[in-house]
């Protein structure tokens, strides 16, 4: 998909999200300072609703980006895509964290896989990993792989095996492990088995792992939304505003805290959706930093943590209290994740349009695809 076939509010949300998971890590620098010692809680204790958007993203933009064959061979286009997506900044980020703190092999390479540090602890974070943003890449390369399946059974019929097996595990497991089925991520098991199959387990039977079937459900209604006249589309615009407006006022209520569908899931579904059928209709305005804000996201998601450790290990604050510490950290975590997004991850996107090209046996130029720049 060329540039003005991106969507600009999935581009725009995906940004969005990224940064409020860096506020969410950073806003200690707000408590504690001001008259308001909850200062950065109560403005960004939410951020980190941004890993829901993420999901329910990859959900959309995954089904998004595979609409159409862009190769001969179109499972192992989709793999490379997806490995050259997702661990040439992964293993830049775990080697950057290694060097600069130090660490045990066996969790670098847990970490690696990536697999979180302990199943017997709480659902959906299970002890988080060595780089802890990246406990969320366990769901997205798990939904990516079941995906897969869909995808190499049918093309057409892509978005229905998948979301159908992934409904259908995690109904399956919920009652085999629960004898009940549980919407909250926020759970322990006693699995039966250990070993290999016991992180299989964890992930696929988390309800995480549904905000990726609402993608695909909200890809089938973004595409399935006709034209509308004028009048209409006059009508709809302030309700589409309006939801979006509640949704985002919801994430800061705090009736809907956590992880989830049954939390901050739902106002998620609604505020993509509603953007969503806004573009649709009515288009968006070009934003030049929310989109490159978006693709940046997940470098930004990842590096950002080395910049928070750097920050406490090695004392990297100037003396700086309070919002100029707050604007600093944030600040020096874009700058990170403009470097690590030109030096890593556009040189990786190079790499696999190559391979591709040697894959589907022509010489022309791939065209640039919202995938390339999509973070898990």
């Amino acid at each position: 998909m060329r540039d003005k076939e991106i969507i600009k509010s999935v581009q725009y949300l995906r940004g969005v999200a990224a940064l409020m998971v860096v506020c969410f890590h950073f806003r200690y620098y707000l408590n504690d300072n001001y008259a308001q010692k909850d200062l950065g809680d109560a403005l960004f204790g939410s951020g980190a609703f941004g890993v829901d958007l993420f999901f329910i993203i990859s959900g959309f933009i995954i089904c998004y980006s595979t609409r159409k064959p862009d190769s001969p061979h179109p499972v192992a286009a989709y793999t490379l895509k997806r490995f050259f997506r997702i661990y040439p900044l992964l293993i830049f980020s775990l080697l950057t964290f290694f060097l600069l703190f130090g660490a045990d092999g066996y969790s670098v390479l847990k970490s690696l896989i990536p697999l979180q540090a302990d199943y017997s602890d709480q659902g959906p974070f299970f002890g988080y990993n060595l780089l802890s943003p990246a406990w969320t890449l366990t769901y997205e390369i798990s939904f990516y792989l079941l995906f897969l399946v869909g995808l190499a059974i049918s093309q057409k019929h892509r978005r229905l095996i998948a979301a159908g097996l992934i409904v259908s595990i995690f109904l399956l497991l919920q009652w085999a492990l629960n004898h009940e089925v549980r919407l909250s991520a926020y759970t322990e098991y006693d699995y039966p088995y250990g070993g290999p199959i016991r992180p299989v387990l964890a992930i696929l039977s988390s309800p995480m792992i549904l905000e990726f079937v609402c993608g695909i459900a909200l890809y089938s209604m973004f595409m399935a939304t006709p034209d509308l006249p004028e009048k209409t589309r006059v009508f709809l615009k302030p309700l589409l505003l309006g939801t979006a407006a509640v949704s985002t006022l919801i994430y800061f209520s705090g009736d809907f805290y956590g992880h989830g569908l049954t939390q901050w899931g739902a106002p998620s579904v609604a505020l993509i959706l509603s953007l969503l059928l806004y573009e649709r209709l009515n288009g968006l305005p070009d934003i030049r930093w929310l989109s490159f804000l978006g693709d940046i996201s997940y470098a930004l998601y990842l590096t950002h943590i080395i910049v928070l450790q750097a920050i406490r290990t090695y004392g990297v604050r100037f003396g700086l209290e309070g919002a100029p510490a707050f604007a600093f950290a944030v600040s020096l975590s874009l700058v990170a994740a403009t470097l690590v997004h030109y030096l890593v991850e556009v040189r990786a996107i190079d790499a696999c349009r190559a391979l591709l090209k040697r894959l589907s046996g022509t010489p022309r130029h791939a065209p640039r695809l919202i995938l390339d720049y999509q973070k898990p």
